[in-house]
């Protein structure tokens, strides 16, 4: 099989790199094509108004694994890989990302991007990442994606779905299985510090601090919680259907 893997922690990270190793073991082979620094929040950001550039990194690569980084974004990172150095490929795996993404956060993810540029082209597409933060291992994460990819190869998953999963640190040996649910709710509260450099300059920091999560019913906050790894699939139409009639309101530019 052949494999594009993307992400927005940047092309060396350890999640990757795990991701990397496993397919290679099987014989798989790899292009890495990932940002060249950490873009995690890009969402679906793309690069248009200044050149996008490629560099391979032959330090990096090992056996069926070639390795690139891009000055730009999730998304084109992951169209650099699709249709340039890979558009052969069978598969798009994103991650494995440093923490969750659950419920709204894959309105902010670039791992989540990632995959979603790939289901856009046309490719199958999964995005993986870890349901905590400094985490001391991908092993359980690595394996449970690749196994998921072979699977995915071989199925009719509808165009322009993303299979999103995440997966609660764990030993390989202690793995629970997995569950195929919706997103949940996670709300935050968002902070904007302001604060003053060196200079007097007056600057701003965006923080987030998780203030509660849906864990109860069929959701992913509910299956990463028990201790399970949370499948989701998401469609790329946003379309509400349910309001379609009830837009269907007189003509606002008419008395």
């Amino acid at each position: 099989m052949k494999v594009v893997l993307t992400n927005d922690d940047g092309y060396a990270a350890p999640g990757i790199q795990a991701l990397a190793d496993e397919f290679a073991s099987r014989g798989d082979k790899v292009a890495i094509v990932a940002p060249e620094r950490q873009r995690s929040a890009a969402s679906h950001a793309v690069t248009l108004h200044k050149p996008l550039r490629v560099k391979r990194v032959p330090e990096l690569e090992k056996e069926n694994v070639e390795v690139y980084h891009t000055s730009g974004t999730p998304s084109d990172s992951a169209m650099m890989g699709l249709l340039e150095i890979m558009p052969d490929a069978d598969i798009l795996v994103s991650g494995i990302n440093n923490g969750p993404n659950l419920g709204e956060d894959v309105l902010y993810s670039g791992t989540v991007a990632g995959a979603m540029e790939g289901a856009l082209i046309g490719v199958r597409s999964i995005s993986v990442s870890m349901a905590e933060y400094d985490i001391d291992g991908y092993a359980l994460a690595a394996k449970f994606a690749v196994g998921l990819a072979h699977r995915l190869a071989a199925s009719s998953l509808p165009k322009r779905t993303v299979l999103n999963v995440n997966v609660p640190y764990a030993d390989v040996a202690d793995y629970k299985g997995f569950r195929v649910v919706r997103l949940g709710t996670r709300k935050y509260e968002d902070v904007l510090q302001k604060r003053s450099d060196p200079r007097g300059q007056t600057y701003f920091w965006i923080t987030g601090r998780l203030t509660r999560a849906e864990a109860e019913g069929d959701t992913d906050n509910a299956a990463v919680s028990e201790g399970f790894i949370s499948v989701t699939p998401l469609l790329l139409d946003f379309t509400h259907y349910a309001m379609l009639d009830q837009c269907s309101f007189p003509d606002p530019m008419k008395d």
